[in-house]
């Protein structure tokens, strides 16, 4: 009885092992393509920070002191703008 059931049981371990296989095979194709992806964005954009830190010196401008710019997207800029109109708002009106 017990052959019977190896059968059915070594398919079932077999097909496992298939779709495990592919999945593995899939999700590591997956990270070598992100990586790829990040390290050649990542160099392009070094290459032009690089491109405007050499424009910069060349038009005698001030360099930016940290190896890469300070990103700054819409959020940052809005309570930028905020804390310079409360900050404004603090202080007495100029009278003359």
């Amino acid at each position: 009885m017990a052959p019977a059931l190896a059968l059915p049981l070594l398919a079932t371990n077999a097909a496992f092992f298939v779709v495990f296989g592919i999945f593995v095979v899939a999700m590591v194709v997956l990270i070598v393509i992100i990586i790829m992806w990040a390290v050649r964005h990542d160099i392009a954009g070094r290459r032009a920070w690089r491109a405007q830190q050499e424009a910069a010196v060349e038009a005698g401008q001030p360099v930016q002191s940290g190896p890469y710019p300070v990103p700054q997207n819409r959020l940052q800029q809005r309570a930028m703008e905020r804390l310079q109109r409360a900050q404004q708002r603090q202080q007495p009106p100029k009278s003359s």
